[in-house]
């Protein structure tokens, strides 16, 4: 009969039968804003789930899904990845998952005791991206003139082009449209720990991170590929050093960094190239990437309103520096806006 006034399990088949499409119905949901190119993220807390937009406009899935369907799907993700998640491992972070649509995706899920409800999680998309500095110029992120001496360096052969910023302000889709500019027959490697960039290369390839290989192994191994261009998506910790080791050896170089201004890039590469030769001075290692970039490109983002503005702020070339007891790098600024939407100078 009835107990504790629930309704007993009557028909078995039936409850398989609503976990199931219950199962695909957010697998369905999922699939849709994942296949969506203007998705970059999706996240979500137990069965709320939110989709942040290339723009950085939001959208919400209206149904709420059961957090037991969410992280039943979530868990078919993980296993395909030969990872696993339960109460003794209450977290994958940032794990290289494969969607039904055959691309890729990291994910990050966090179940109790880590916290209170059933998973959070967030899904990070990334959308091919295909932009030029043509379209950099045309979506108001650069000026014509930033746009043409920005191409005029990606000519440069031994270029060195560092490209610094807070999340989110497009540092990978400048790096994509400056990668679109270098001359076709230069021999480039890209090394990302996810596969972002998706510019055309005649004569490179692209390489991804794995369990197997750090990003620090990609570079020393490109190193010795003698490629004529090393581009890293993102420096987060000791593959700067590599990549100072490929800057000596007369490598071209484009790289990006978090940063909260132009000064603090080299702070920040510091602070990741700290972590493989923690012997080495602070000061010192500062100054050596400060000789080895050419030129920063500060790229900004403005998010107060309902869309994300991007826009680049800063283009600075870094002159041989005069070591100060202070320490800290000296840039002089080419183009420079005081403010997102303000004018270029």
């Amino acid at each position: 009969g009835m107990q504790h006034g629930r309704q007993p399990f009557s028909d078995p088949p039936d409850v398989v039968d609503r976990i199931m499409r219950e199962l695909n119905g957010i697998g369905a949901q999922l699939d849709q804003l994942v296949s969506d190119p203007r998705v970059e993220e999706i996240y979500g807390v137990d069965g709320d789930i939110t989709a942040r937009l290339v723009g950085g406009g939001t959208m919400c899935i209206e149904s709420p899904a059961q957090p037991e369907a969410v992280l039943a799907v979530l868990q078919r993700l993980i296993a395909a990845a030969a990872e696993n998640v339960d109460a003794s491992h209450p977290k994958v972070d940032g794990i290289r998952v494969l969607l039904p649509s055959g691309r890729q995706a990291r994910l990050s899920v966090s179940i109790p005791p880590r916290i209170d409800g059933a998973v959070s999680f967030s899904l990070r998309v990334p959308q091919k991206r295909n932009t030029t500095l043509t379209d950099l110029v045309s979506f108001g992120s650069l000026t014509p003139e930033a746009a043409t001496l920005l191409e005029t360096f990606m000519k440069i052969r031994r270029t060195r082009v560092l490209v610094a910023g807070p999340p989110g302000a497009g540092k990978t889709t400048l790096i994509e449209a400056l990668l679109r500019a270098v001359p076709a027959s230069r021999r480039v490697i890209c090394a990302e720990e996810q596969r972002e960039l998706n510019a055309p290369l005649l004569n490179g390839e692209y390489w991804q991170s794995s369990k197997v290989e750090t990003l620090t192994d990609l570079i020393r191994s490109a190193r010795v590929a003698s490629p004529e261009l090393i581009v890293l998506g993102e420096l987060k910790g000791p593959e700067a050093w590599e990549l100072l080791m490929a800057g000596t050896l007369g490598v071209g170089v484009i790289a990006a960094v978090h940063a909260e201004d132009t000064p603090g890039a080299f702070e920040a590469l510091a602070v990741c190239a700290t972590k493989a030769v923690p012997a080495t001075p602070f000061a010192e290692l500062e100054a050596r990437f400060a000789a080895m970039f050419d030129v920063v490109v500060y790229c900004d983002v403005d998010d107060a309103g309902d869309t994300a503005q991007r826009q680049v702020t800063e283009i600075s070339v870094v002159p041989p520096q005069l070591t100060t007891a202070a320490g800290g790098v000296a840039v002089t600024p080419i183009f420079s806006r005081t403010d997102i939407g303000e004018d270029m100078e």
